[in-house]
């Protein structure tokens, strides 16, 4: 009986333990797993079940077919990779990795783990599905590529550590606490991507959050960042802290919705901030009902070292559209830079549009709750003389303690409808053809295009 009972204790260690690959340059697929892998890999192709984790070491490399359906059991099961990994489906056989138990928390498995000797060139995940992952993609000093995925219900979507990925047309929803998370010196590009509905847990997670440790400048473009009716959760927060700290974030043709607050940069210790805001569209974040906590479109908050650019961005609906403040009190704090047409830079000169950030029958466009003076030229505030640009925000005028905001000079450019946009192309030529409501009041607009980068063209007003 003994020997028996010693028996059955060697065979189910052998088929729970990990499997790690042996290093020699081996190039597997799932079927080689199932070979060497003492159990811990099953089935056949196109369902597999892996019952715990996968290491692929450094020389190693294992790549999923298009196709493929895996379900992971068990809270350590996943792949942590050392070398090279490669789960690239296609636009019509994509490739899913799901869970036997349906559940993010404590039934999730651990995910995929990409760490600092895997090679970057050679990792990549690309039209696959992820779902009830704890990390559905996770770097440390790493930084693979993610692509064309749709990551769903997972506890955390993204999480990256001194790592810098591509992460670029993904879905990623529901995650139960933030849809992608940066810290120690992590600068990846996001780009046309869709955040929708992350922390379903409800407090202080956000879709895409950056920081607090080390300098973190990610690039996050184009992508459409929304919530839902009840989760209170935040777009994008920055935070820096301390003096030799800084971020250089660029934030810049994202849509951002329906969240507690749209932006937030927030340095302490005198973090130094240097982010680009541009040409955003940011509306109704108001789903807090409690506007003294949250609601802003964008929040600039804390020392006098957080200087971010905020230009050509569209903020309206929210309960506040942009607030300037150090804490609760009124003291020296941010200076952001809404507009100066006073310096040589152009990259700096207004053009928001500000609208409709209302409580009751307040407007509040622009708050300023620091002892500092805050530039604003050259916007649109869908008021076209200084006595109704007044009412639209709060300052030295309204509290003599509080700093003031310039705001003139101010757009007198009326808004004309674009009604018409096309693209074509002509002998190796990309045409456009548009048409406006009216040939009055066209000062221009900016057209941006991109694939991992961006360029901007500006078309001008001209004679007829």
């Amino acid at each position: 009986m003994k020997k028996l009972f010693l028996l059955l204790l060697i065979v189910s260690s052998q088929i729970f333990a990990q499997y790690t690959t042996p290093n020699t340059g081996v190039n597997w697929n799932l079927d080689d797993l199932v070979t060497n892998s003492g159990g811990v890999v099953t089935g056949t192709f196109p369902n597999y079940s892996i019952t715990n984790k996968i290491t692929i070491s450094a020389n190693d490399r294992v790549y999923i077919n298009p196709g493929t359906i895996v379900l992971f059991s068990g809270s350590t099961s996943g792949f942590d990779i050392d070398g090279k990994f490669w789960a690239v489906g296609t636009q019509t056989d994509s490739i899913l990795f799901s869970s036997s138990f349906q559940d993010s928390l404590g039934n999730a498995y651990n995910g995929f783990y990409f760490l600092e000797n895997s090679v970057d060139s050679a990792c990549m995940i690309s039209y696959a599905r992820i779902e009830y992952a704890y990390y559905g993609y996770r770097c440390l000093t790493a930084s693979p590529t993610l692509s064309n995925s749709y990551l769903w219900k997972c506890r955390r979507g993204v999480q990256l550590s001194s790592s810098s990925p591509i992460i670029f047309g993904n879905v990623i929803e529901r995650s139960y606490e933030y849809g992608i998370t940066m810290t120690l010196g992590s600068s990846p590009l996001i780009e046309g991507n869709e955040l929708i509905k992350n922390n379903t847990q409800g407090p202080q997670k956000n879709q895409i959050s950056v920081g607090l440790q080390g300098n973190n400048s990610p690039v996050v473009l184009n992508n459409i960042i929304y919530g839902g009716s009840s989760i209170p959760t935040g777009g994008i927060s920055l935070w820096v802290s301390g003096s030799t700290s800084f971020s250089d974030m660029i934030i810049e043709g994202n849509e951002i919705y329906n969240n507690g607050f749209g932006i937030s940069l927030y340095s302490t210790s005198d973090g130094v901030i240097n982010a680009i805001v541009k040409n955003n569209k940011i509306y109704n974040n108001n789903i807090n009902p409690n506007a003294q906590v949250s609601g802003s479109g964008i929040n600039v908050n804390g020392s006098p070292f957080n200087t971010p650019i905020i230009t050509q961005n569209e903020i309206y609906g929210n309960w506040w559209g942009i607030t300037i403040q150090n804490g609760t009190t009124v003291q020296a704090g941010p200076n952001p830079n809404l507009g100066n047409i006073e310096n040589a830079d152009t990259t700096d000169d207004g053009l928001n549009i500000f609208y409709g950030n209302i409580q009751g029958t307040d407007t509040f466009d622009v708050y300023n709750n620091c002892t500092n003076d805050i530039y604003a030229q050259n916007n649109d505030w869908r008021a076209y003389d200084s006595t109704l640009i007044e009412t639209h925000v709060y300052h030295k005028v309204d509290n003599n303690l509080h700093g003031l905001i310039k705001f003139m000079p101010f757009s007198t450019s009326i808004p004309v409808e674009l009604t018409s946009f096309t693209a074509s192309v002509v002998d190796g030529n990309v045409v456009l053809n548009w048409i406006t409501a009216t040939e009055l009041n066209n000062s221009g607009f900016e057209i941006q295009k991109g694939n991992h980068t961006s360029t901007s063209l500006s078309v001008k007003s001209g004679k007829k």
